[in-house]
């Protein structure tokens, strides 16, 4: 009994996750709100008996994350395996694999499940929709459909991987966090210079020669100034400034500097 009851609140974490996997992101926190929406019925149901680590666990699955919503639900299924007995200390270690998979996941999912379905799929509807045709709008929904029900058994494939995961790491625990935490890290690293956009636009002149600043710094190290950025902000967030403010702070001090000739 208690199984099936285990299976249902189960069923409504993916279902949850359907439906408010992308309403609720923001800048601060993106997916974090609906992640932690989706998995709320079965923390309620596995810490029911312990308040305070229910508080926890909610803190702990509003922390940032950020994937592609159609693939995400393999990692809620590692998430709710690795957790369901409620008697495992594996907090830390489910924060890192969340970390760790995050990045991977998203690149593997905005592949399969967005540019290349939507490029082929709504390159076909589109020119049905232009000679006047309806089935481009319905094979379009379906090829929707169908993606998003592709999240069932990656849910189940994230499940039954977690349930052999803890079943493997009762040992070992502090080694998967720590392996774990590292990739997180090299991922989150690694995405800095692609996602964090700062060029300087002045320009060294000596006669008739003449150097932009950027290439300088690209020659000291390139993605210097967005590693600095972000350096920058993540030591004010260890002095418990408000991420809201460094948002704000940024935003006014890039247009200033812009406004000013420093940043292009």
């Amino acid at each position: 009994m208690k199984m099936n009851n285990q299976k249902k609140v189960n069923k409504r974490v993916l279902w949850r996750w359907f439906f408010t996997s992308s309403v609720s992101s923001n800048y601060e926190k993106m997916q974090a709100l609906a992640y932690c929406y989706a998995v709320l019925p079965f923390l309620k149901e596995t810490y029911k008996n312990k308040p305070k680590k229910l508080q926890s666990e909610v803190l702990n699955h509003l922390q940032f994350f950020n994937t592609n919503p159609w693939v995400a639900p393999y990692i809620l299924g590692i998430n709710v395996a690795m957790e369901e007995d409620g008697d495992n200390n594996v907090e830390e270690a489910v924060t890192s694999i969340k970390t760790g998979l995050m990045g991977p996941v998203a690149g593997l999912g905005d592949s399969l499940f967005v540019v290349i379905p939507w490029t082929i799929f709504g390159a076909i509807a589109a020119n049905m929709a232009i000679d006047g045709s309806p089935i481009g709008i319905f094979l379009w929904i379906a090829v929707s459909v169908f993606l998003k029900m592709l999240s069932i058994p990656l849910f189940d494939l994230g499940y039954t991987s977690g349930t052999k995961l803890i079943a493997t790491i009762e040992k070992s625990l502090k080694q998967l966090t720590e392996s774990t935490s590292i990739l997180g890290l090299m991922v989150v690293g690694a995405l800095i210079p692609s996602v964090v956009k700062a060029n300087i636009a002045l320009s060294f002149k000596q006669g008739s020669f003449t150097m932009s600043g950027q290439k300088i710094l690209d020659q000291i190290m390139p993605g210097l100034l967005p590693a600095m950025l972000v350096a920058g902000v993540y030591f004010a967030l260890k002095k418990n400034i408000k991420p809201i403010y460094l948002i704000l702070g940024v935003m006014v001090l890039s247009v200033v500097l812009s406004a000013a000739g420093c940043l292009k």
